[in-house]
């Protein structure tokens, strides 16, 4: 298959677009409350192109605690402006500022945009990394192959712009998912199956804004541990997440029920094990957030509390800096040094002690912008 740069007239689309983006996530990256007015961005990108990529759920909480993620930065995805190459160099000190490590690794941008007719009439943003494509009647396949091993690979089913089936071939396992989406175009469920049968299943349910209000997680892999998400929000902001998961462990094999569908309070007993998470997000009048409070418990009644946590994080705001409080019940300073693009310079964690203050981890990010 043959694919083509894109043509003059979608480069100036482009242009106008990631414009609008970063004067909108110059401010949301440094003020994370604005991430509900960045995915109405994300979402008017998606009406101007075909964007091909994975379906997944939204998790609105996770670009706002971008400073929980030890990856987020690591990911070129959520960097802004016409990125080339992200060199960054990550070093661990000890108190007396002697090094004990020091690592760089090397990020390079990769155009994923290109024009095929036989997929659609739009300019499509390719993040599969199409190899070769077969049409059956409207539907479309898309395949991927593995660079390095000819039997992994990856096909997308892709009808009316939306993918409605994949199928990942692992060295492992074979893994085959349906998605089911709404008249909004979102994502209401997923369905995965592997060799042994369902391995998965999730839906989601969206508010009058069409954002997601609920997800609800079956996953088999070790007994039948169920999830389920709530979201909150006031004035368009998120204020509350709250998580929770129960393990199960039934005999499948005696149920005529399928696994959405099971009274799961038949299989409930003292063993049974339970994770509670809540995440609360507190705003300033101006809508920017400025705390963060995550309380989580696991515990079962026959084992009782198997752990309790408070993590504790005051956000504070300078010029292009944002620094971070942290009691974990530890106490940390993150310190995050933006550039004019609102792309990280520099990550610093420091080590807040009774009797001083030392930094402990330097991430420093070395950004090529495209000219």
């Amino acid at each position: 298959m043959t694919t083509n740069i894109i043509n003059n007239s979608f480069l100036k689309k482009l242009v106008v677009l990631i414009f609008l983006l970063i004067s909108k996530n110059v401010l949301a990256q440094i003020n994370p409350s604005l991430f509900l007015l960045n995915e109405t961005l994300k979402e008017a990108e998606y009406n101007t192109f075909l964007v091909l990529e994975k379906p997944e759920f939204v998790s609105p909480e996770e670009k706002i605690l971008f400073f929980f993620s030890k990856t987020f930065f690591f990911d070129l995805h959520n960097f802004y402006g016409s990125i080339k190459e992200v060199e960054n160099i990550h070093t661990v000190y000890n108190p007396d500022k002697s090094i004990i490590s020091n690592d760089t690794s090397k990020f390079t941008a990769r155009n994923h945009h290109i024009k095929n007719a036989r997929i659609s009439k739009k300019s499509i943003i390719d993040h599969i990394g199409i190899d070769s494509i077969s049409i059956k009647g409207k539907t479309s396949e898309l395949f991927h192959f593995d660079e390095e091993s000819d039997y992994v690979y990856q096909v997308y089913e892709l009808k009316n712009e939306e993918i409605i089936n994949t199928v990942d071939n692992t060295s492992v396992q074979l893994y085959n998912t349906k998605y089911t989406y709404n008249k909004n175009k979102k994502l209401i469920k997923t369905v995965t199956k592997n060799d042994y049968g369902i391995h998965e299943i999730e839906t989601a349910t969206y508010n009058k804004n069409n954002t997601i209000s609920s997800k609800k997680k079956f996953d088999t892999s070790n007994g039948i541990n169920i999830t389920t998400t709530n979201y909150t929000y006031k004035n368009n902001l998120l204020t509350e997440v709250k998580k929770h998961s129960v393990r199960y462990f039934v005999p499948l094999e005696l149920e005529k029920n399928p696994i959405e569908k099971i009274d799961y309070s038949n299989y409930l007993d003292g063993d049974t094990f339970t994770n509670l998470n809540t995440i609360h997000f507190t705003y300033t009048v101006e809508n920017k957030l400025i705390k963060v409070v995550e309380t989580s418990k696991g515990f079962s009644e026959n084992d009782g509390v198997n752990y309790e946590n408070t993590y504790v994080f005051k956000l504070d705001y300078k010029s292009n800096k944002l620094l971070i409080n942290v009691n974990l019940p530890e106490r940390r300073t993150y310190e995050y040094i933006f550039d004019e693009f609102s792309n990280p310079e520099e990550i610093n964690l420091y080590t807040v002690e009774t009797d001083k203050t030392w930094l402990h981890k330097k991430t420093t990010f070395k950004i090529l912008y495209n000219e």
